[in-house]
């Protein structure tokens, strides 16, 4: 019963994590866009938030896109949900090495992150050049907070283990996958079904 409310509680926070990081690394790409920081070359191809003939290849690909990004953060949490959570003599490597490997994890994460960033920044700008306003970005909401609060809650879970250890940190990650990608799928289906609806009133 205890555990069951120490999940729980965990759960919520991890929840309240993940959406705030959505929302902040929104907030980072739209400015980033509206001020032109990651300006890219307009090559003319048509965005899927343009389009008003979206296809299911177009969802495969979005959803696909976005599993690999969830993949990739997912390896990277495990290690720092494991780390944090077991002892550093709990593992075949030597104390320093777990000890460095604390804190190495979570910045190649961080960097991830920025990277993660830098790539739905050049999207936003390309984006950006084709509505009618700066804050026509703001339809991009529904479907971005889905999708960042989907990838953000593997790290999420792992850096609530770096507070409170976790008994079972792979079983933590597991349950944090099982629900990101429900939730990757809805936001792909938002993104590419009602986005575009909302974005067509918005273009130059």
């Amino acid at each position: 019963m205890i555990s069951a409310i120490r999940l729980d509680r965990r759960g919520f926070w991890i929840a309240v994590a993940a959406l705030a990081g959505s929302l902040a690394m929104q907030a980072a790409i739209f400015t980033a866009a509206a001020l032109g920081l990651s300006s890219v070359p307009d090559d003319g191809n048509a965005s899927v938030l343009l389009s008003q003939h979206p296809h299911l290849g177009d969802l495969i690909a979005v959803a696909g896109t976005n599993c690999v990004w969830l993949v990739a953060i997912g390896m990277l949490a495990w290690p720092i949900a494991r780390l944090w959570s077991w002892g550093i003599h709990d593992t075949w490597d030597r104390p320093s090495v777990n000890i460095v490997a604390r804190f190495l994890y979570p910045l190649v994460a961080v960097c991830l992150l920025v990277t993660l960033c830098w790539f739905f920044s050049r999207q936003a700008q390309m984006l950006d050049d084709r509505l009618v306003s700066h804050w026509a970005l703001l339809a991009m909401l529904p479907h971005g907070t889905l999708e960042f609060s989907a990838l953000l809650l593997p790290l999420a879970a792992a850096a609530s283990c770096m507070f409170v250890p976790a008994e079972k940190p792979g079983r933590l990650l597991l349950k944090s996958l099982a629900v990101a990608l429900p939730l990757l799928v809805c936001a792909a289906l938002v993104e590419v079904y009602l986005a575009p609806h909302l974005l067509l009133p918005l273009r130059a």
